[in-house]
């Protein structure tokens, strides 16, 4: 069967691609989503104690709060309730209940400028976040307290691999510190669920086309690009499509698979342009991952917004243990007044929990916990955590610079211009500057490749 347009992903690139072509009257397009649910990153879950309340697993924030359309929709239509968790915070360590913030944070804001001053010389190669830290620490110990020492690089530390889900032995500081992305606004928490967000943008196409035009437990498998007026499509049961155009909005981390024996390879004929192609292995993807304890009652301070836990250790060798690894701990009490705790984990503790029992999650938890109580502490009724890794669509969180590798933008521009006019890629990690691997970010790209699409559509039409 033959359509105008061909989404591959009904996650929120996919579904906004295909609400602005069916709004400009481009209705003959179809969505292929392989697994057997919508939202791709996208999920919620509701809260045992308050069905009103829900924990994300993929986005949890409106970021770029100034300039961000998915929020700006959220608070024209009412429907998303929402918080800002910017208000007390306290860090914490295994020594110290309270670590106090103005000791270390004036060094941190010097750290970064260091880190931007020593890509300034261009015979320096890019180094890991560690070994920068490092670097400035060696130079200017004569300088700094003996708290300072100790705790400004673990900030670091946890600031960059909870954001990017990677340790920061491995994370470029060049794409730390030269990237200069600033996000625009402040960053509300949702807490009835981003299924709610992508709902907003999902009801932009009618329950018709929803029911006969979004096909699940549809995996492509071939793409053919040969033809020059159109692109077939063909999965995995043996259905072929054709289209004027297609949408790729798979994550890059399934995208960059070679091995033709992968349940997930995507096979493309002809093979992708050497630009795509050479730099597919630069498209890093990190493990940002979460854990929820649930409990019957609220035992630490209900006024703290986010406790920031600083590791006791500079590695992350081995299995994981309490206190090795940097952790942000946002409190649900005080936000949604529900007594839980949301735990956010990167790689390779992520990893290691998807593969823990509840009882021993909470055993890696605990000790932490503890640490900030301020009543008895009480086992979790409920345990939730994160699947991303052993998910064979996503396989990671969402993209991540590692030493050595391409700077984003540059990935960005590469996949924003696509194979061709006919074959176009979209996700968030096609989009660069703040919106980069964020929801906003795919909604962003799916709106550039439906104007894409229409406008080259137009140009054709009066050739």
């Amino acid at each position: 069967m033959h359509y105008s347009v061909i989404i591959i992903g009904a996650g929120m690139a996919g579904i906004k691609t295909a609400g602005d072509l069916y709004k400009a009257g481009e209705k003959n397009t179809l969505i292929l989503e392989a697994r057997d649910r919508l939202g791709g990153r996208l999920k919620s879950e509701k809260a045992t104690l308050n069905p009103e309340v829900s924990y994300d697993f993929g986005a949890l924030w409106f970021h770029d709060g100034l300039q961000n359309p998915l929020f700006e929709k959220a608070k024209k239509l009412g429907n998303v309730n929402y918080f800002y968790d910017d208000g007390k915070y306290v860090y914490v360590s295994e020594d110290c209940k309270e670590v106090p913030a103005w000791d270390h944070e004036r060094i941190i804001k010097d750290i970064d400028t260091f880190g931007q001053m020593y890509f300034q010389d261009p015979n320096h190669e890019d180094i890991s976040v560690r070994e920068l830290c490092s670097i400035y620490l060696e130079k200017h110990k004569s300088e700094l307290t003996e708290t300072q020492l100790k705790y400004a690089q673990q900030v670091v530390r946890l600031w960059l691999e909870l954001w990017d889900g990677i340790l920061w032995e491995y994370a470029s500081a060049k794409h730390a510190f030269l990237w200069g992305v600033e996000h625009v606004g402040r960053n509300a928490y949702v807490q009835n669920g981003y299924r709610t967000v992508y709902q907003n943008e999902l009801d932009e196409l009618p329950q018709k086309y929803q029911k006969h035009n979004i096909l699940l437990n549809t995996q492509v498998t071939h793409i053919d690009y040969s033809d020059k007026s159109n692109v077939t499509v063909t999965t995995s049961a043996g259905a072929v499509f054709t289209a004027d155009y297609l949408v790729v909005t798979a994550p890059m981390s399934v995208l960059r698979i070679d091995d033709a024996s992968d349940a997930q390879f995507i096979k493309w004929s002809p093979p992708l342009p050497a630009r795509i192609a050479n730099m597919m292995p630069e498209c890093e993807y990190g493990s940002l991952g979460k854990v929820v304890f649930e409990f019957e009652r609220c035992f630490w301070p209900e006024d703290v917004h986010r406790f920031y836990v600083l590791a006791s250790e500079l590695s992350a060798e081995g299995s994981a243990r309490p206190w090795q690894n940097p952790t942000l701990i946002v409190n649900y009490k005080a936000m949604s007044n529900v007594p839980s705790l949301v735990c956010l984990t990167q790689d390779p503790v992520s990893k290691q929990i998807e593969r823990m029992s509840p009882n021993e999650i909470w055993q890696l938890f605990e000790p932490i916990i503890s640490q900030f109580a301020t009543g008895k502490v009480e086992k979790p009724f409920n345990v939730l955590k994160t699947e991303w890794n052993n998910d064979p669509w996503i396989r990671g969180s969402y993209s991540a610079g590692r030493v050595g590798t391409q700077m984003t933008d540059d990935i960005c521009a590469v996949m924003a211009n696509g194979v061709s006019n006919r074959v176009r890629f979209a996700g968030a990690e096609t989009m660069e500057g703040p919106s980069n691997g964020c929801a906003h970010g795919a909604f962003y790209s799916g709106e550039r490749e439906a104007r894409f699409i229409l406008k080259h559509k137009k140009v054709n039409a009066k050739i």
